[in-house]
């Protein structure tokens, strides 16, 4: 195809022409990205980039449209992804500063902070920690399953050496010590979790408690589950 403008016509319908274009540069952008990355989040941002090379597209500059769009669609989702990576950079600094909160009132308290304990010594109110935790459940979630998975809680497979095995129950100790100092309501809410699969909104169903509230009650268990973890040497 040479260079010429896209035929005229309704907007819809240059944009469906060129939407494998979009799908495309997401394919190629995907296959190196975590597994949480949207694909229809990616392809949203990247119908921006298209809809704005329509726009721009100038056939005088002796460049194909298609080659002209391809920049524009990846730009548009690199720039979403650039802006993502630094909303995910700051979320986890939050997250941090409230675990090593946590750890910290452990050590010089030597028993469990309460939840005002643990909010008046990050600056905020009992009730807007419960809502920070909230909006960083996923993080909190993904960062306690990472350590988990660090620590090597997976079920001992046969070759592997009796070190392996020893390390292993050793950490299964450390998380049963540390659910035994969880609330009734935190152990059960995990357990609903992990054991059964239900979803926080069905585990708010059975407890009658708003999706949000199971949402907080879990990751703040799990910022305390982590925390004695990293005090026991386990991750760091």
């Amino acid at each position: 195809m040479g260079s010429v403008r896209p035929q005229r016509g309704p907007r819809d319908e240059q944009v469906l022409r060129y939407a494998p274009l979009v799908r495309a540069v997401v394919r190629k952008l995907s296959s190196s990205l975590p597994p949480h990355v949207s694909r229809e989040d990616l392809e949203g941002y990247g119908l921006v980039g298209l809809l704005e090379a329509l726009d721009r597209y100038d056939p005088g500059h002796g460049v194909r449209f298609e080659t002209f769009a391809w920049h524009r669609i990846r730009g548009a989702i690199l720039d979403h992804l650039r802006s993502l990576d630094l909303a995910v950079r700051s979320d986890r600094q939050r997250l941090r500063r409230i675990e090593q909160a946590q750890e910290r009132l452990q050590g010089m308290l030597g028993r469990e902070p309460t939840r005002e304990e643990l909010a008046a010594e990050v600056g905020l109110e009992p009730d807007h920690l419960d809502a920070e935790l909230g909006r960083l459940h996923g993080l909190v979630v993904s960062s306690f399953e990472e350590l988990v998975r660090q620590a090597s809680v997976d079920v001992p497979t046969p070759g592997e050496g009796p070190e392996e095995l020893v390390e292993q129950a050793e950490v299964l100790d450390a998380l049963r010590r540390g659910l035994a100092r969880l609330s009734e309501r935190e152990r059960i809410v995990l357990g609903l979790y992990y054991y059964e699969g239900l979803s926080l909104s069905e585990i708010g169903a059975v407890l009658d408690l708003t999706e949000s509230r199971v949402c907080q009650i879990q990751a703040a268990a799990l910022v305390r589950l982590r925390a004695l973890l990293i005090q026991e040497g386990f991750g760091r």
